[in-house]
């Protein structure tokens, strides 16, 4: 009866005729229940009944301190502990980045200096019911590891949460050289203290938080999916190879991601340039050269002090950057003994990584949401606000205003070697490694593009276009990055997907086994041709 109802009336439709039979018959009150303060083990926390999902909702819990002075580049330390209740409805800061179109749509701010380093918070979003033990999904937002933030309405978890009677939580951890940073330095024989690998350190600490505490939103303590997207997916796979992760998660999802770490010399070398580069603005050096000879000269109690004096927009103004906020030359995760022992390759390769049920995936044009900016006609800001200005059921803009002329012959080969890389790379060769060590390892590849012309030949099945399927956003406001592919003339055919598509998603985070009543046999992987992933497009 209940899918009968939602075919008639819709995705968001049905949520508010959810929340209306709630309301008036007296079952569950949602607005009484999402009220009701939390007990954490930090204090209270009230949250507020969120309407366009019809969901409880808590924002911008903080799972740790903020890592600010002292505690910059040291592990995270669990949060102090408050009185009284806590209001919880507000996101918390973004953690401290260059703006783009991956963390915001202000465009106006793109470019420039956005955040805070105090922003380790989470959010948890939950169902309008009474019901415990509900699974849980952790979601890891991407970005490159130098930008992106779970307030984004993109990773909105309400609708998933209500369609698929889960708890869902998000997170912001530190970015880019808040993040990843290894100057010797800064070592003082705490090992954790010492790892450099510090958002991941975040990551850990924010599932620490979660284990301890969801049981009071609901949640099982005990069924815990991690899964993520791009860096997101890049850090599901580090914390299947971190030995301080075990035991935090039961199953595991990456999305258009890869398994990859660096070298702690690389690390090293990389801070120390940084370093050179400060002391050469500071007038304390006129070249590397010197700045070599003046930082051999001190000790490291004063590059130790010199660096966390330093401001963080003063940090970041050393590095150049590049399109969505990247930082040219910032290294991300790294081998450093504690966090990774090997990396993640090696491990999924040895079968040492803290085995769990596996779903993995790619897009099919993955490359298509860089493509724009790299061979485009237009920059970042141009994007965001063409991106503001569209209308996807009157799209008046064309193709060459996108592309230039010269490049659109090319365009399909260059989305193709792309797509490809990304597939090997963060697909099929890790479900390879795995499934030699287990059995419930699941593929799939996305490869929806019905956005209306020009859009679905520029962006087609991009890079992170799979998301908003997954969690059931679809936002046409203008603070949505992907508002352009929403048309009515395909709405009924990506709701169908979307349907499709977060049933598997929540089948798998319950039980290890994305399968369920009504949804086509999702076979684990193989190495028979045409065998081995499933393909999520419209019928």
């Amino acid at each position: 009866m209940k899918n009968q109802i939602r075919k008639i009336i819709g995705i968001k439709e049905w949520g508010l005729f959810l929340f209306f039979i709630f309301l008036f018959t007296g079952s569950v009150n949602a607005q009484e229940l999402c009220a009701r303060p939390a007990k954490t083990n930090y204090g209270f926390l009230k949250g507020m009944f969120e309407t366009e999902t019809t969901a409880c909702v808590w924002k911008g819990i903080p799972y740790a301190q903020p890592p600010t002075g002292e505690l910059r580049w040291k592990a995270p330390k669990p949060a102090q502990k408050w009185d009284g209740v806590k209001e919880a409805k507000e996101f918390g800061s973004a953690c401290f980045q260059y703006g783009g179109m991956m963390a915001i749509m202000d465009c106006e701010k793109i470019g420039d200096l956005i955040g805070s380093e105090d922003c380790l918070s989470l959010n948890i979003w939950r169902p309008i019911t009474d019901e415990q033990n509900l699974p849980v999904f952790f979601w890891i937002h991407g970005g490159g590891n130098f930008v992106g933030q779970s307030a984004m309405s993109l990773y909105y978890g309400g609708n998933f949460a209500s369609r698929e009677n889960m708890i869902f939580v998000s997170i912001n951890y530190r970015l880019g050289p808040m993040g990843w940073f290894a100057h010797p330095a800064l070592k003082t024989g705490n090992t954790l203290d010492d790892s450099g690998n510090y958002a991941i350190l975040d990551i850990i600490q924010a599932l620490k938080w979660v284990k301890e505490n969801i049981s009071s939103f609901g949640g099982d303590p005990n069924n815990i999916t991690i899964a993520g997207e791009s860096a997101g997916a890049g850090n599901v796979y580090t914390l299947l190879s971190s030995p301080l992760a075990k035991g935090l998660f039961q199953k595991a999802i990456a999305q258009s991601g890869a398994p990859q770490a660096g070298s702690r010399e690389k690390a090293e070398a990389q801070a120390q340039s940084i370093l050179y580069k400060l002391v050469i603005k500071d007038g304390l050096a006129k070249d590397e050269k010197q700045a070599e000879l003046l930082i051999t000269q001190k000790d490291n109690q004063w590059v130790a002090d010199y660096l966390r004096d330093k401001s963080i927009k003063e940090f970041y103004l050393a590095y150049e950057t590049g399109i969505f906020g990247r930082l040219k030359g910032f290294r991300g995760t790294f081998v450093d003994g504690v966090v990774l022992v090997e990396s993640p390759k090696q491990s999924l390769e040895k079968g040492n990584y803290n085995q769990a049920p596996f779903l993995v995936g790619n897009n099919k044009e993955e490359l298509k949401l860089f493509l724009p900016l790299l061979i485009g006609r237009l920059d970042e800001k141009g994007l965001c606000q063409l991106d503001k200005e569209v209308d996807p059921n009157n799209m008046k803009i064309k193709l060459t205003e996108y592309v230039s002329p010269l490049y659109i012959p090319i365009y399909p080969a260059l989305s193709y070697l792309g797509a490809k890389g990304f597939q090997k790379m963060g697909v099929d060769t890790p479900a390879d490694l795995m499934s030699k060590h287990q059995k419930e390892v699941y593929a799939y590849r996305f490869e929806w593009k019905q956005e209306p012309r020009p859009a679905d030949f520029v962006f087609g099945a991009a890079h992170a276009m799979e998301i908003p399927f997954v969690f059931g956003n679809f936002q046409a406001d203008a603070d949505s990055a992907l508002r352009f592919a929403w048309s009515d003339a395909n709405k009924a055919g990506r709701e169908e997907l979307s349907k499709r598509m977060s049933g598997y998603w929540a089948n798998f985070a319950k039980t290890g086994d994305p399968n369920g009543p009504g949804l086509p046999e999702w076979r684990p992987w193989s190495q028979e041709p045409g065998k081995n992933r499933m393909i999520f497009d419209v019928k």
